[in-house]
């Protein structure tokens, strides 16, 4: 068997890695440069080693550097110099000329002659490291503002459609008043038109009257997450399914409801997406069959999944996003009354609470809304 020369196996090996070692005898002398160093340095390994490292770079006459070298040489203890609070021990230029950014730990090792230790430099380059961090921090400060920003507006937006709102309803409660007067004290006085016109007004004013309702309540919606709690989602439909008593026996609708499970929520707001959700189902009923809907729920992914299933005229697939924003509709005011606001009040509330709602249908098939909502414990198994 050929012998091996173990140590020029171990230099040849340390010559082949990505980063810079440099040995230093404790008086400061160069016993060892890898390529790597060369490398970076351009200084041979044949003229710095022998020589005195602080010839070389000055810097390292500094007390900071000299003290935590002699702790590492004379009582054997680590010495990490990390480039956030050090400039590079060995300066070393990137191909492009600028400064490497180093982190460079200074290990003992044992002396081969007399007491102490040696220091073994390990060098490494964190350049583009530290620069995608920095990149990453940068990004997630804009994100930070920007979302800031965000909120700023929307609280704001949200102020001001309280308060357009609120201060709106003293004087359309007057125009609605007067207007139903002379409605009422002018009937058939005067001619067809007048009437015609008449009734126009007392209309629009209710429409914008449930607009504004509307409006105030989509404003208020996620104002107080303080009131989070836990909460049995089968007493939330119990009261919707109160509340829409006179729908329900007027319609004939048909519901069936599954058992329901305690949730974290506030049960106002629960209570409203509930009520929305059944009369979407009931008000887009198909004329020549009784509305039928399915109430369920089952755990899923750490949270409850919770749907609403009718037999109504449904929703063609392209609208599936449209119907969740404010003010949307797909049929005119005269086939199916309303603001548009309804399902835009749901979306806000269940990802006011964590969730996600969404939508399956197919035209003339009915509708299944889904939306999940967190569970009483963190899981809810």
């Amino acid at each position: 068997m050929k012998n091996i020369n173990t140590s020029n196996v171990s230099i040849e090996i340390l010559d082949c890695v990505p980063v810079g070692l440099c040995l230093l005898r404790k008086d400061f002398v160069v016993l060892f440069w890898n390529s790597c160093l060369e490398t970076w340095t351009k200084i041979p390994r044949t003229e710095i080693v022998g020589t005195n490292i602080n010839d070389r770079f000055p810097h390292l006459h500094l007390p900071k550097y000299q003290l935590r070298f002699k702790k590492v040489f004379q009582q054997g203890v680590t010495a990490i110099f990390s480039p956030q609070l050090h400039e590079p021990l060995i300066p070393c230029l990137l191909p492009n000329g600028k400064q490497r950014i180093q982190h460079t730990t200074v290990n003992p090792v044992p002396a081969f002659e007399g007491e102490g230790f040696y220091g073994l430099l390990a060098i490494e380059d964190v350049t583009n490291a530290t620069s995608m961090l920095t990149m990453y921090h940068k990004e997630l400060k804009e994100r930070k503002q920007i979302q800031e920003e965000l909120e700023s507006s929307n609280a704001e937006l949200e102020q001001f459609a309280y308060i357009a709102s609120h201060d709106l309803r003293e004087p359309l409660r007057i125009a609605i008043t007067f207007s139903q007067l002379l409605q009422q004290s002018y009937s058939k006085q005067l001619d067809a038109e007048a009437d015609k016109i008449i009734n126009f007004i007392v209309d629009a004013a209710r429409r914008m009257q449930a607009l504004i309702t509307d409006i105030l309540e989509y404003s208020q919606v996620n104002k107080n997450k303080q009131r989070f709690e836990p909460t049995d989602s089968q007493e939330v439909l119990e009261t919707s399914l109160l509340n829409l008593k006179l729908l329900l026996e007027e319609t004939e609708a048909i519901v069936k409801v599954e058992t329901l499970p305690k949730v974290i929520g506030d049960k106002l707001q629960l209570v409203q997406l509930f009520q929305n959700l059944l009369d979407n189902a009931i008000k887009y009923r198909n004329s020549n069959q009784i509305p039928e809907i399915e109430i369920g729920a089952k755990a899923e992914n750490g949270k409850w999944l919770f749907w609403i299933k009718d037999n109504g005229i449904g929703i063609p697939s392209q609208y599936f996003e449209r119907i969740f924003k404010i003010f949307q509709r797909l049929h005119s005011r005269e086939e199916y009354p309303g603001t548009g606001i309804g399902l835009a009040i749901c979306q806000k509330i269940v990802r006011g609470h964590g969730g996600e709602i969404w939508v399956e249908s197919e035209p003339g098939k009915g509708t299944t809304f889904f939306f999940t909502l967190r569970g009483k414990e963190s899981s809810p198994n």
